[in-house]
């Protein structure tokens, strides 16, 4: 799969269409460690953030805001911003794999607080059906792990999320494995993910 300069392969995944992952190779990528990376940083969220889990409200152990689309999960909305001249060149590139893609969620990930997310299939709710989900990873290495659902027996597949690679996730992937991104003793780091998406007009 090739979107622009970039060439994403196939990592298969039993009974789904696997994931499609590699290196961005595109001039707006920010080198690691760079001016640009830190300006990216410098827009995480001060306050923490709350979702509901089990009917409770719960910190959630991470920094997030949404552009473009408002996105809803897990019985709350991120409501969203207008999406800033930083962002819209990431935005277009990844419209060159599906032009319906117009949200985009940023998490920002301290590894020194301890910083992660557990295992969840993203919501579907108001997306376009059969669209699928692109993850862009940049900052520390950090595990991105991969669990078929129902999880009960099933075997974590385990991948490297580097600076400056994409992960996509077609549409019956995300219906049928879990995937999360697992806090370690060694995950120290700061990471930035940004997620991609195709919202319904309506």
């Amino acid at each position: 799969m090739f979107i622009g300069s970039t060439s994403l392969t196939c990592m298969p995944l039993p009974g789904s269409p696997g994931l499609f992952v590699g290196p961005l190779r595109e001039p707006w990528c920010p080198a690691a460690e760079s001016a640009v990376f830190e300006a990216w940083w410098a827009e995480r969220p001060v306050d923490e953030q709350s979702i509901l889990m089990y009917g409770k409200s719960t910190v959630i152990p991470r920094r997030q805001r949404a552009y473009g689309r408002d996105y809803r999960f897990s019985g709350q909305t991120s409501k969203a911003a207008d999406i800033p001249d930083w962002l819209a060149p990431v935005l277009t590139w990844a419209q060159q794999l599906e032009p319906r893609f117009d949200g985009l969620l940023l998490n920002w990930y301290d590894g020194a607080l301890g910083e992660r997310i557990g295992p969840h299939r993203d919501s579907i709710q108001g997306l376009v059906p059969e669209t699928p989900i692109m993850t862009l990873s940049f900052g520390a290495t950090r595990t991105f792990r991969m669990r078929g659902h129902p999880p009960a027996g099933q075997p974590a597949i385990d991948l490297q999320a580097s600076h400056g690679h994409a992960i996509v996730i077609p549409w019956d992937t995300n219906r049928v494995y879990s995937h999360a991104v697992p806090h370690f003793k060694r995950d120290t780091g700061r990471r930035i993910s940004i997620t991609i998406r195709a919202f319904s007009p309506d």
